[in-house]
Parts: C-alpha cells; sequence; structure tokens
C-alpha cells in the first residue's frame, strides 16, 4: 500500500512557549465568518485541483488556517473565540458553499478545541500549542493499547481521517489490552480509550479514491507499537475543561450539518444561474419561463429552507440548554440524531431535483452542480447521515441511549 508523508507541505509544529496562546491574534465570530466569506473565490478556484489531488492543497490549507476556523472551538483562557454552535454551523456552511471539501475538512479539523479538552492543561497545551493547530482521526476503537509503564503501546489501523494529510494531531480509538488480553471496564464491556499523538508519529495510507469528497484527503492511517503517555489518552464523557461548548460529549458533532447545507444552498445559485440562461430545445423558449423550471427551482430552495431553520433551530435549543447549566434531555438528543440524517437526506433530494431540472448542462464534469451532486451524496453515507440515525432518534424519544457514545 503506497504512503506518504502527513504534513506533507509544511513543517512539524515545534512546541512553543505556553504564552504563545496570549500572544495570538484574538478573533470573534463575525470576524471568522467575514474571513470565511472572503477566501470563498479562492476555494472555488482550486477547488478542482484540490479534486485531482484527492487532498486539500497547501493554498488551500494555508487559506483556511488563515481565517481562524480551525480554532472555532478554542477556549477563551487560551485566547480561542469558543464560538457557540450555531455561529460555527454558519461558518462551516459559508465555506461548503464553495468547496464541499474544504468545508467538510474544515468541519474536522475546527474540532481540536473539544479535542484538547479532553486532555490535562499541561498535556493538551503541549499538543496544541497553536490555536490553529488540525485535528484528525477516528475515535472508533480500530486499533490496541498494551498498558505499560507511563501509559500504553499503541497499534492499529484506522480508516476514513479526513484531513489527516494537513493533522498536526491525529487520534484514535483502541482497545485496552494487559498482557496481551483484553482489559475490562467494572461492569465488564471491553474497555476502550482514544489516543491522541503529533501527527509526524503516524502512517497516512494512501485509499482514498471516492466520487465525492474527493478533496478531503479521507486516507486510512497507521502507526505501530508507539509510546502514548497515559495523559494522552480519554474515554468520551471525560473532560477536563469547564464551559458550555465543552459540557455535553456530543457538541463536537453539532456543526456537521453546516457542510450539506453549504453544498444545498449554492447549488440552488447555482442552477438558477444556469437556468437563467438556458434556451429549452426545440421550443427556444427561456428555460426561466418554463412552469416545471420554475417549479424546480422553488421547491428546492424550500426543502433546503426547511432543512437549514430546523438544523438551526435544534443547534440553538441544545445551546440553550447548555448556556443553562442543564443536561440535554432524551428528547433533546433525539431531535438533534434526526436532525443530523434528515438535513443530509433533505439536502440530497433538493441536489436531486435541481439535477433533474437543469438537465444536462448538470451532468458536464465542467459544472459545479455534478460536483455538489457527487459531494451530498458522499456525506450521506457518513455514520450520521445513514437511516440507522432515525432508529436511535427513535430510541432516544423512548429513554433509551443508543450504541453510538456521541449521541
Amino acid at each position: 500500500m503506497a504512503s506518504f508523508p502527513v504534513l506533507w507541505w509544511r513543517p512539524r509544529i515545534e512546541v512553543r512557549a505556553i504564552m504563545k496562546h496570549a500572544e495570538e491574534t484574538v478573533l470573534d465570530g463575525a470576524e471568522i465568518l467575514a474571513r470565511a466569506s472572503g477566501i470563498r473565490p479562492l476555494l472555488r478556484e482550486h477547488a478542482a485541483e484540490v479534486e485531482t489531488a484527492r487532498r486539500l492543497t497547501a493554498p488551500v490549507v494555508d487559506a483556511l488556517r488563515s481565517t481562524g476556523v480551525f480554532r472555532m472551538s478554542m477556549p477563551t483562557a487560551w485566547g480561542g473565540p469558543e464560538l457557540d454552535v450555531c455561529r460555527q454551523i454558519e461558518i462551516i456552511e459559508t465555506l461548503s458553499r464553495a468547496d464541499a471539501s474544504a468545508g467538510w475538512c474544515a468541519m474536522i479539523g475546527s474540532d481540536s478545541g473539544y479535542y484538547s479538552g479532553y486532555l490535562d492543561g499541561l498535556a493538551a497545551r503541549s499538543l496544541y500549542p497553536d490555536l490553529d493547530a488540525v485535528t484528525a482521526g477516528w475515535l472508533v476503537p480500530a486499533g490496541t493499547m498494551e498498558v505499560c509503564d507511563g501509559g500504553y503501546r499503541l497499534s492499529g489501523r484506522w480508516s476514513f481521517g479526513s484531513g489527516v494529510t494537513h493533522a498536526d494531531v491525529v487520534v484514535g480509538g483502541a482497545r485496552v489490552t494487559e498482557n496481551g488480553s483484553p482489559r475490562t471496564t467494572a461492569d465488564g464491556a471491553p474497555e476502550w480509550r482514544i489516543a491522541m499523538l503529533p501527527a509526524s508519529q503516524w502512517q497516512v495510507l494512501d485509499t482514498w479514491n471516492p466520487t465525492g469528497l474527493a478533496g478531503s484527503g479521507s486516507h486510512d492511517y497507521s502507526i505501530a507499537d508507539t509510546f502514548v503517555p497515559a495523559e494522552n489518552t480519554w474515554f468520551p464523557g471525560e473532560r477536563h475543561r469547564a464551559g458550555s461548548l465543552y459540557a455535553w460529549r456530543g457538541m463536537y458533532v453539532v456543526n456537521f450539518v453546516g457542510v450539506p447545507l453549504g453544498v444545498a444552498l449554492d447549488a440552488c445559485d447555482t442552477a438558477t444561474g444556469i437556468l437563467a440562461g438556458k434556451v429549452m430545445m426545440p421550443e427556444l423558449t427561456p428555460a426561466h419561463d418554463e412552469p416545471r423550471v420554475r417549479s424546480g427551482i422553488a421547491r428546492a430552495r424550500a426543502l433546503v429552507g426547511s432543512a437549514r431553520s430546523y438544523a438551526y433551530d435544534t443547534a440553538g435549543t441544545l445551546w440553550a440548554t447548555l448556556e443553562a447549566g442543564d443536561e440535554p434531555s432524551f428528547d433533546q438528543r433525539a431531535q438533534l440524531a434526526g436532525c443530523f440524517v434528515h438535513t443530509v437526506s433533505t439536502c440530497r433530494d433538493a441536489v436531486r431535483l435541481l439535477v433533474d431540472t437543469v438537465g444536462t448542462a448538470a451532468i458536464r464534469k465542467t459544472s459545479p452542480l455534478e460536483r455538489q451532486s457527487r459531494d451530498v451524496n458522499t456525506i450521506a453515507q457518513h455514520v450520521l447521515a445513514q437511516a440507522r440515525m432515525w432508529e436511535w432518534a427513535g430510541g432516544l424519544h423512548f429513554g433509551q441511549d443508543p450504541s453510538m457514545p456521541v449521541l
């Protein structure tokens, strides 16, 4: 299997003085959103190159880093913006309107503030000396961590490491073993934890070659018999940081909905632009005068608009609960689970409708709508967008916890 080094265009971040956090430029949500809007032309310009490379290119990563999107969830105590989830969704949505792969990687990479909050302060600052450090990786326990003095020896291989080609920190879930045998928790369940290490200690495997989100660089990655200090590991639910943004274990996935929303919103604009100048054959009449065309555009925009309103309403209600110091109820968690799959499926339906309405112009590889169709279809394969989320959502409405710890 071919492989390539992590951080292939920029040197490994050195551990700098803790005071660097105080010296960082302080960005608020409005400034990050404005910067995200400002780089949209660059993201569009590089979209084809990113898709061919199957990872974000250097200019795109640098542009994203310059916006502050990767620091969205960093704490104010470190000089970060600690943005509420609705503002995060808005920023991810804005970037995804320009390119789904860039928006997806921004969404993944912005988890650094959450991940650093799962560690003790000193360990967290050692791994994250830079507010704009990018985190990538998969929490599913696909590896093993053998207990040793001071920590664990980690081995394993993980899939879908979105953004791993430009990450600074990589994470991986693993089952804990001791003397080669699985270790269990007090209730008898197999113990597993998440390990976090600098990206330079992992190997990226060249495995990502999909039809959509091709530029996300979601390659497999691996590690072999590598020491992980105990303080660099955690389990979902553990936290070492106060504040509403870090009060509930599932917060880091809430901004996921910004990607399909951004793709679908831009697809609406793209389709409208195409149809505004299209002449229907053989009638030689303007497409925008056709009842079918008008209806298709209106229905697609209503689909996306309704999904967007529901997503922001769900996230806003969750945020208000956490701001009040309360735990999300079963019904709120159920609504969030349903919102994930509803948003993606509705956005995909809208894009399909737009493709059908536009016709042959939408299937040309030179058309943004063609790529948006492939991107939203790929997003729909993510675990948060699959049909079983409806089952988990329904179970939560009946007071039953799902097997997915993030919910």
